[in-house]
């Protein structure tokens, strides 16, 4: 947004920041209680810029929320209500939030209203909210400067000293996974009037702690959206691009809505606010349950790479019912509990139906041995993938992508078909949606994962995000902005038919859409077999490992632990990634140490591990699964750097539930937990539990100096609360 646009919005918003009235000096200012509960009020506005307020029950700080400003037929209207009502009553959801939605006509605009709807739990601080523009006469969303006109929120910080950007969308190229980073906001951020990308904006003081959070996602530093900092310490909420097409039209039958965003206030300090953020995601920010479950993945592709780039064979080469069902065996007297067939299960992308030449009987000797163990499965999809032959490209041509009028050429699928690419912003995805829910009551699948969706790559005139009155760019905009509600909806809409749907959508690479929209339908998949070699100038050519990190032993275990610093706000059960499970039981250790932490996955060799190390898993995971629902809702404690010795992880819930891992080089180690623990223990021999008069577990655990080929690396862990 250039300077003149910035200062005309900034005036807009002028009573949020308590300098100057923006609706009109005879309004009568109105507030209407519209809900509590247990830890916030929010408050309506009528006669005022200020559209309602936020307050902490036990703060007595009340934080001013100015109305959104939408610039329409070229002039920025400020959406301050001059009256307000309710909707009816609350609403009920399946994940124990309540949704309230109330109305207001927009002062000075005939015709135009503002629908606002909030979401909320009785014991949670975190209030989502959304808007909706509405108008009896058709009017149209303008870009006068050429760029998005477009401001969601407005807030003042002028009580609270302290503010931060927390950025979950980071790419950090050492791990080759994405990464949350947090960046202080001082005093000359706000003086010269900086952006700041978010999602998460955190300001406070000594006695309370404010979060203000858009649910989208990007990968930085690609913004969409950004927090614009002014001198007096007030913060607008802006559009950056895409958010929007030039012209777009807000009528009688075409509502403009909004994303969603959330406010919260704790009276405390900043751990205070990361445990009420993070048991919000965990709790209240999906509506379906499923995806917060900690459960064991299993997962193909792994073995699928070894046969392409240890053995040369194809990726597909053993993927048959044979080699799955001996796979399933293992996998069962593992306790893996979700079986993933990867990419090639399928004969076409598109209709995704089992392939008759690897699979003749349609997967299901597969699905009754699976649900013999009551183990689910889960299949690999590419979403925007359909084959040049497929029945849904025939009844979607439509639907490609296309660049500048042009379609992509094919490609070849893993060693399937050739393919197109398709728009999910069109009414395409939502026919995937139905295809997945369809895939449920045939194959029994309820675990989809999403692969191969990048943040680009359409700008069609006629799908939903732009027309051909729009410059290609800005289509190619509006399509990047649309495309993680699109996956979002699928998954919503996926779990919303199939209860038990987890829909995990593959972010191990750059320039995918990482961010909160997706979160609040499903998970992710985390890191694959990276860091590329290039990354990390290693001599052999990509062509000879194309991947660096697939061996056992603890290096890959340092990459994939890692991103475990999320766990601090998102729950790590969140972020899908998957251990070797190869032997030596050093390397198992490792890996079951690692995977308790949250992440939950496994993949590799299956039918090549040893009996030992079979039963090392079974015996393992069999005291995890007694803990981990306790393990998902503890906030994370511990010392020492991944990589370190010790490094210490503690997960123990409230009620002294939970685990402590630690890992280390050859030596002796003690650590006292944060928290008391249970004291049904269970640990291996070189590891000593004792407890001091406060509850606290006295770990000392013992390293020995192991032989090649993994000399230096270990791994203890220690339960609590397991028989």
């Amino acid at each position: 947004m250039n300077s003149v646009a910035f200062r005309a919005m900034a005036g807009a918003f002028a009573l949020a920041c308590g300098v100057a009235a923006a609706v009109g000096s005879n309004a009568e200012t109105i507030d209407l209680p519209a809900f509590e509960t247990r830890l916030a009020t929010v408050t309506l506005h009528a006669g005022s810029s200020v559209l309602w307020d936020y307050s902490a029950r036990d703060a007595g700080r009340r934080h001013d929320v100015a109305a959104p400003v939408f610039n329409l037929d070229g002039r920025d209207v400020t959406m301050g209500l001059k009256t307000v009502r309710s909707l009816g009553a609350p609403r009920d959801l399946p994940n124990g939030c309540r949704e309230y939605a109330f109305v207001g006509d927009v002062y000075g605009e005939a015709g135009l209203r503002l629908r606002m709807v909030f979401r909320t739990a009785e014991d949670d601080p975190v209030v989502r909210f959304r808007y909706e523009v509405l108008s009896e006469t058709p009017r149209h969303l303008t870009k006068p400067s050429g760029t998005d006109r477009m401001s969601y929120l407005g807030l003042s910080l002028a009580s609270l000293p302290e503010a931060t950007e927390l950025r979950l969308s980071e790419f950090n190229e050492e791990f080759h996974s994405y990464m949350p980073v947090e960046r202080a906001l001082d005093l000359r951020f706000f003086a010269d009037g900086e952006e700041a990308m978010g999602p998460i904006l955190l300001a406070g003081d000594a006695a309370e702690q404010l979060l203000v959070a858009y649910e989208h996602g990007s990968t930085a530093p690609d913004e969409f959206l950004h927090y614009r900092l002014s001198p007096d310490r007030s913060v607008i909420l802006e559009a950056v691009k895409g958010n929007y097409w030039s012209g777009e039209e807000i009528g009688p039958d075409s509502p403009f809505s909004t994303i969603w965003f959330e406010l919260a206030a704790v009276r405390g300090d900043r751990l205070a606010l990361q445990k009420a953020y993070r048991s919000f995601v965990l709790r209240h920010l999906a509506l379906s349950p499923a995806s917060r479950r900690p459960q064991i993945f299993y997962n193909t592709w792994n073995y699928q790479e070894r046969l392409k780039h240890w053995k040369g064979k194809p990726y597909l080469a053993e993927m048959n019912s044979e080699r799955m069902l001996r796979e399933i065996d293992v996998a069962h007297r593992m306790g893996v509990e979700v079986f993933v067939i990867d990419a090639g299960w399928f004969e076409k992308p598109g209709d995704w139906q089992p392939s008759p030449l690897r699979f003749p009987d349609g997967l299901k000797a597969i699905r009754a041995k699976l649900d013999g163990f009551g183990m689910k499965l889960g299949l690999w999809f590419g979403p925007t993938t359909v084959a040049l032959t497929s029945q849904m490209l025939k009844t979607h041509t439509d639907c490609l992508q296309t660049t500048d009028g042009k379609t992509p050429c094919p490609w070849v699928v893993w060693e399937t078909e050739a393919s197109l690419w398709s728009c999910v912003v069109s009414r395409y995805g939502q026919d995937f949606a139905g295809k997945l829910i369809e895939l449920n009551r045939q194959l029994g699948v309820t675990y989809f994962k999403f692969d191969s969706v990048d943040q680009y790559g359409c700008n069609d005139p006629n799908h939903g995000h732009g027309t051909a009155s729009n410059p290609a760019s800005e289509r190619s905009d509006c399509y990047a902005f649309q495309m993680p509600l699109a996956m979002a909806r699928i998954a919503e809409t996926v779990s919303g038919s199939v209860p038990d749907a987890i829909c995990d959508f593959d972010m191990t690479e750059s320039g995918r859409s990482f961010g909160l929209a997706y979160l609040s339908a499903g998970k992710y998949f985390l890191i694959n077999n990276g860091p590329y070699n290039q990354n990390y100038d290693h001599p052999l050519p990509p062509d000879e490992n194309w991947n660096l990190f697939f061996f056992p032993g603890p290096a890959r275990d340092w990459i994939c632990r890692s991103p475990l610093v999320y766990d601090q706000w998102i729950p790590s059960t969140l972020f899908l990634t998957h251990y070797l499970p190869d032997d030596p039981e050093s390397n198992q250790m490792l890996s079951l140490a690692s995977l308790i932490l949250g992440q939950d996955g496994i993949w590799g060799d299956l039918p090549a591990i040893s009996e030992a190390g079979v039963e090392r898993f079974a015996t393992v995971l069999a005291k995890y699964k007694q803990v981990r629902d306790d393990m998902a809702s503890a906030f994370p404690a511990g010392s020492g750097p991944v990589g370190g010795t010790p490094e210490v992880h503690e997960k123990i819930a409230p009620n002294g539930r939970g685990a402590v891992v630690l890992f280390a080089r050859a030596g002796t180690y003690r650590y006292i937990t944060l928290n008391p623990a249970d004291r049904h223990v269970w640990h291996d021999d070189a590891t000593e539990v004792t407890f001091d008069e406060a509850g606290r577990a006295k770990i000392t655990a013992k390293f020995e100096a192991r032989q090649e080929p993994f000399p230096k690396a270990g791994a203890h862990i220690v339960f609590f609360g397991v028989n």
